[in-house]
């Protein structure tokens, strides 16, 4: 399904060949020259952080995408399993194919945006692509024992991917952008062996997957999001996912998640200011509203792509 190509911004100043772009789906183009797209998360499972995510009925599903949509969410991000690396507890394989397939059906054809499937795994990937996904999230960056079958799943279908920085057990210590930037660069590397479209990647540095035990979770990802700009060099755009994750509580008293908007739009603008080009959020009315002034203040930057 093809959609509106959303409007051009103001004529930049850098050449032509530093300009990053992509798309997703076959008509929602992403980059420096177009407007940053909210992506709507949409969890149909009780696992996950975030309970006011959840959505379980396909009623339910599909009235919370409509509104999304009409909110001004240009992609929606469908999960039905938890990624988040303290999770309590776990969902089989099966439980999750099922429950993803029957959210991907409650919406397709309903909503004119991109469908994008959140998830680590070959069996429901492989069914949200036969359901008409566009785009593949994979929250553990192909680090999974199965990656390149996975990767090339994706390729076969000519499907989308937003590739997340992760890098599993890892006792070694960096900067964090260097650790982002190799698990990125790994990640990217078994992509194009598997032949995925270049253009159709995006990649997202794994806000609250990582662990160091010499810097602190909100220190980490406050440093990472600061230097977005040194992500510029895989010529991708970027996806950054904050919305009412741990670093927010942390920064904001031990706030629950259910408490974590006013903070988690205070991060998502300096995400957009500091380079982002999509921005993950459980909150899209807000966020929409975060993301026009945080743009219009990144916008009144001079040499705004320097790194």
């Amino acid at each position: 399904m093809k959609i509106k190509k959303r409007g051009v911004l103001k004529e930049q100043t850098t050449p032509t060949s530093s300009v990053i772009s992509g798309i997703i789906g076959d008509g929602l183009e992403i980059g420096d020259r177009f407007p940053v797209a909210v992506m709507g998360v949409i969890n149909t499972t009780e696992n996950s952080f975030y309970s006011g995510s959840v959505r379980r009925s396909p009623d339910d599903i599909l009235k919370t995408a409509i509104e999304m949509e009409k909110a001004g969410a240009a992609i929606i991000d469908i999960g039905a399993r938890s990624t988040a690396p303290y999770r309590e507890y776990d969902i089989s394989e099966q439980v999750e194919t099922r429950v993803l397939r029957d959210a991907i059906r409650a919406i397709k054809g309903k909503v004119q945006v991109p469908i994008s499937a959140d998830t680590t795994r070959i069996g429901p990937a492989r069914i949200a692509i036969k359901e008409g996904v566009e785009m593949i999230n994979d929250a553990y960056g192909f680090t999974q024992r199965n990656a390149n079958e996975f990767a090339h799943l994706i390729a076969s279908k000519e499907c989308s991917l937003l590739i997340t920085a992760h890098e599993g057990r890892s006792g070694v210590i960096h900067e964090p952008i260097q650790r982002v930037s190799t698990a990125l660069a790994r990640a990217l590397s078994i992509a194009e062996k598997a032949g995925i479209t270049s253009n159709k990647i995006v990649v997202d540095p794994g806000i609250g997957f990582f662990s160091d035990s010499e810097i602190s979770n909100a220190e980490w990802n406050c440093r990472v999001i600061e230097m977005l700009p040194e992500l510029r060099v895989f010529k991708r755009p970027v996806c950054v996912g904050v919305s009412r994750k741990k670093f927010i509580g942390t920064l904001t008293d031990g706030k629950p998640a259910e408490a974590r908007l006013a903070g988690s739009l205070a991060a998502t603008s300096i995400a957009v200011v500091r380079g982002a080009h999509i921005v993950r959020t459980h909150d899209v009315p807000e966020t929409v509203d975060a993301v026009r002034v945080a743009t219009a203040l990144r916008d009144a930057q001079p040499n705004r792509f320097a790194t």
